[in-house]
């Protein structure tokens, strides 16, 4: 399988000898499914990007500075410390009963690593202790938020609570300011989900709303099995 992000387009009829992944691909293909996501265009003044944050966002953001914050970024992250992602992040994921990150999904953040194409990005306190991750795919003048973990989920800690509080919005806006400085162009939230919670904290940051595809083309006779076995797999989930 392949897997392609930030496609201008879709690859010929005649290349589609593999099962071809798309995520985030500007031009409709027939077969592909498509959905919204946020950009914030990030070569703009600060100033700029500062005032498109709602006003709770710039007073979140005063109150944070107050707190012992250390952002940690790194391009190539050790296998120990994907792993100790994958274990922040699962425990994140049950108590918010979406996805988990499982094996399949460590090993396209390594080979996204190999590629150098993956950007780490974590929060913690004085102490060492992770509050939150940001994981990050990059190409070109692209960045995506891939995942998005907080210790929202560690609820026997009544002096982390003000912490983790202001954590997620404050590696955010760290994460822009880094990836502006960079030289990239624009930073995709990902998919603006139905979940109001979540759009909203989105919207909170600014941006404008994009319409992107995703999905899975083949011409293979074995890439098509996979397929017809994948969806079959999750309509035994569910």
């Amino acid at each position: 399988m392949e897997h392609i992000y930030f496609a201008e387009k879709c690859n010929d009829l005649q290349e589609r000898k593999k099962l071809v992944c798309y995520t985030q691909t500007k031009l409709p293909e027939q077969k592909l499914e498509g959905h919204t996501t946020l950009q914030i265009i990030l070569q703009q003044d600060e100033d700029v990007l500062l005032a498109d944050l709602s006003k709770m966002n710039r007073y979140m953001l005063r109150r944070a500075r107050k707190e012992p914050y250390e952002v940690i970024v790194k391009e190539n992250p050790t296998d120990i410390e994907l792993k100790e992602f994958q274990q922040f992040y699962n425990a994140f994921a049950k108590m918010k009963q979406t996805n988990r990150v499982r094996k399949f999904h460590m090993q396209t953040m390594k080979l996204l690593r190999e590629q150098g194409a993956l950007i780490y990005t974590k929060l913690q306190n004085d102490k060492g202790e992770a509050l939150c991750y940001r994981i990050y795919i990059v190409d070109g003048d692209m960045v995506l938020n891939l995942y998005t973990g907080t210790a929202a989920w560690i609820q026997d800690r009544p002096d982390l609570k003000q912490q983790i509080r202001f954590a997620n919005r404050y590696l955010l806006w760290e994460n822009i300011m880094m990836f502006r400085s960079r030289g990239y162009a624009r930073y995709d939230f990902g998919a603006l989900t139905n979940k109001e919670e979540i759009k909203e904290f989105k919207l909170g940051f600014g941006g404008q709303e994009v319409d992107v595809y995703f999905g899975y083309l083949t011409d293979s006779i074995v890439g098509k099995l996979l397929l017809k076995l994948r969806e079959l797999k999750f309509k035994v989930m569910q």
